[in-house]
């Protein structure tokens, strides 16, 4: 599993982070796949004052690399954060 932190962005802190499941003909020489997930925090990752909630990544993913996969669920939370301050 990787994992990434980045920000601020707009203020809140991006916890992306990529991991391997298992594919069903994987053990048929199919390449792996890797789902993304991710959290926001705001005033550091290690904030206990979290927010959480459920962002709209898309339709279903998955990804070839670790990299694809934080870069799209990276790039989901910016959009989301931008969608949430702008109704504010």
């Amino acid at each position: 599993m990787a994992e990434r932190v980045t920000g601020p962005y707009r203020g809140y802190y991006i916890s992306a982070s990529a991991r391997l499941v298992q594919s069903h003909g994987e053990n048929d020489g199919e390449a792996p796949i890797y789902v993304g997930s991710v959290s926001l925090a705001r005033g550091g990752p290690d904030d206990v004052h979290r927010f959480e909630a459920l962002v709209d990544l898309g339709p279903e993913r998955r990804f070839a690399t670790e990299d694809e996969a934080l870069a799209h669920v990276e790039q989901a939370a910016r959009e989301y954060i931008d969608r949430l301050l702008q109704s504010t």
